[in-house]
């Protein structure tokens, strides 16, 4: 087979398995140029190294296979055992040399895309979940892994930024943000966030885009991604001229 040659013709997957790769070849272009002595170096994310990030897109992609293998045998296998499981293996996983942590990184993504490739149209259609929460189809893993490789490549902080993230990344990432706010919104007490790109599109809104106690904030689409992403406060401004919020946890 070609990287090419997946057996779904649906093509939302076949679109959305495009802009994985895309991801994945970003991700990995980021960490190419990373130095060996720059791999302990401090990431974006909280009391996480570089390793650490690197550690969980690997471990990351092994999780999501296992779904994959659920949906094409039926054998239920969710993604990780628990919460602690997980957050262990990223701690061994940030341990490992800089040589195999590199190559653990493309072994894991080639793994995952062959079990994706073997996926048959029925198979994309079977619900799967992490753990102990909701089931989703597995058509999901394919989002899920799509958002871990583009944000972090700029969570290594060595170059990757939004501004090459293709538009349809852009949208995607905004859009998923605001229904996670939007489910949680009641019981989080979650502001009415507005957010008005200024270079396309209509306002985004968790409810009412003409609620006139809304928190209206502009910026590029960009700009509104990084943002309510929890990365930085760039190019934000809000329509009452008073200081941008922090951004709701998304996930």
């Amino acid at each position: 087979m070609t990287r090419n040659d997946y057996l779904t013709h649906d093509p939302e997957i076949r679109a959305a398995l495009a802009l994985v790769g895309e991801g994945t070849a970003y991700f990995d272009r980021t960490l190419a140029a990373l130095p060996d002595a720059g791999m302990d170096g401090a990431s974006l994310l909280p009391d996480w190294t570089r390793r650490h990030v690197i550690a969980h897109v690997c471990y990351n992609a092994q999780g999501l296979l296992r779904l994959v293998q659920w949906a094409a045998t039926g054998v239920e296998t969710p993604m990780y055992a628990s919460r602690q499981d997980r957050d262990d293996e990223i701690q061994r996983g940030a341990h490992l040399s800089t040589s195999e942590l590199r190559a653990l990184v493309v072994t894991t993504a080639n793994e995952l895309d062959e079990g994706w490739r073997g996926l048959s149209d029925d198979a994309w259609r079977t619900p799967v979940r992490m753990a102990q929460g909701p089931e989703f189809p597995a058509t999901t893993t394919i989002w899920l892994r799509t958002r871990e490789v583009w944000l972090h490549a700029v969570d290594l902080d060595s170059g990757a930024t939004f501004d090459d993230f293709p538009p349809a990344m852009v949208d995607r990432l905004l859009s998923n943000v605001l229904s996670s706010w939007r489910g949680r919104r009641e019981a989080e007490d979650i502001p009415n966030f507005v957010l008005a790109p200024t270079d396309r599109g209509a306002p985004k809104a968790i409810s009412n885009v003409d609620d006139p106690s809304a928190v209206v904030l502009r910026g590029t689409a960009v700009d509104l991604t990084r943002w309510a992403t929890g990365r930085g406060y760039l190019g934000i401004t809000t329509a009452s001229g008073e200081a941008t919020p922090a951004a709701p946890r998304w996930i």
